[in-house]
């Protein structure tokens, strides 16, 4: 594998020269004993991949092959890949975890896009064993594109994918990232992106499925007038985890973000969103919101809601707002009066909460499944799954 196309990132290091990483970690505090299996990722063989019809390319985490022939969509291989789009992340700290990922990246390739795509570009992963994949993804200046990264129900090893986002000037770019694998595994994304003048990034995040989801997203809005948006919803049953943590740093002038994210949490399944908002000195004019809900459905299910402000100058506008707790005995029993019972009505007042999110057209291709999927999800948990 392309050992030398994250040397600069590394700065030599190694993670031998790194504890193992524990609760210990603000990064790590709540996954509890989970936090034994990501330290000293171990890496299986390549398995043949198998072709789809439904994706632009199939990716096995080791090799792919590209199904269709888009117009100025370039995909380049990792070994032929000279220098990474991202060297460093503004303000995200180095540890054992993230330094292994580079170190051990099992395949990978960067798509470029270099004229404007309307339709999404689909990236189907498949994984019968333990991998790191890499995708980095280009947007060139004044071009808008789409990607959607599915990790479905074909990876069935552990995957911990690197993905690098750059956006040049002015530029758009919209992907959805789909964690829906209903195996026991781990599936622990690092995410870094670079959003130049003028550019905005939106990602719409679905965490479903996996024992442990987890999401690291560390924006740096360099450029001034860049923007980013989240939207994101995520569904636990039995012990799953579910582990989103985002940073945005706001370095450029008229910047703006905005986040919101929704989970419900039944059985003993739990979550954890951490979201910082970093505004630079000089950084004026920006406005950034997040904001983090919470249905339980147990007593046994948690949910952590950790919202951080860090402002180094005036004139900006930022706010931020969390809620854990079951649903409101007032409105079931608005529900229930109208001869609803209370199965129904729970499915209703999930899917409402989730509405918010999932109706917004940016979801279209993928909202029919989504439904299909917290329909599922709420019966297992229903019959104490």
């Amino acid at each position: 594998m392309n050992t030398n196309l994250f040397e600069k990132k590394l700065e030599s290091m190694s993670s031998s020269d790194f504890n193992k990483i524990s609760t210990k970690d603000e990064d790590w505090k709540y996954l509890g004993k989970k936090i034994f299996e990501l330290n000293d990722i171990e890496i299986g063989d390549t398995k043949e991949i198998q072709k789809s019809t439904n994706s632009d390319v199939d990716f096995n985490s080791f090799t792919y092959i590209v199904n269709s022939d888009k117009k100025h969509v370039n995909i380049t291989y990792i070994n032929d890949i000279s220098e990474p789009l991202i060297n460093d992340s503004v303000r995200r700290p180095f540890d054992k975890f993230n330094i292994e990922q580079f170190e051990k990246v099992t395949g990978g390739f960067r798509i470029d896009f270099q004229d404007d795509l309307d339709e999404y570009y689909t990236v189907n992963f498949q994984s019968n064993e333990n991998a790191i994949p890499y995708i980095g993804v280009s947007v060139e200046k004044n071009k808008t594109a789409k990607l959607y990264l599915n990790l479905n129900g074909s990876v069935k090893g552990n995957v911990y994918p690197i993905i690098e986002l750059s956006l040049k000037e002015n530029s758009n770019l919209e992907i959805i990232i789909s964690v829906t694998s209903q195996e026991d595994v781990n599936i622990a994304n690092s995410i870094y992106a670079k959003v130049l003048k003028d550019a905005n990034l939106k990602i719409h995040t679905i965490s479903m499925g996996g024992e442990l989801s987890r999401s690291r997203i560390d924006i740096d809005l360099i450029g001034d007038g860049s923007g980013f948006y989240l939207d994101g919803i995520y569904f636990g049953e039995g012990s799953q985890i579910h582990d989103n943590r985002v940073f945005v740093n706001h370095l450029g002038k008229s910047t703006n973000s905005n986040m919101i994210t929704k989970g419900v949490l039944g059985d003993k399944s739990s979550s954890i969103f951490t979201g910082t908002i970093h505004i630079a000195e000089g950084a004026t004019k920006t406005e950034s919101h997040q904001e983090n809900r919470n249905i339980l459905l147990s007593e046994e299910a948690t949910a952590q809601s950790v919202p951080n402000l860090e402002i180094l100058c005036d004139d900006v506008i930022c706010s931020h707002g969390s809620s854990v707790g079951p649903i409101e005995k007032e409105v079931y029993h608005y529900v229930m009066s109208r001869g609803i019972e209370k199965v129904d009505a729970d499915k209703m007042l999930i899917k409402g909460f989730f509405n918010e999110v999932i109706n917004d057209l940016s979801w279209q291709l993928i909202h029919d499944s989504i439904a299909d999927i917290i329909d599922t999800k709420y019966i297992n948990i229903s019959k104490g799954k």
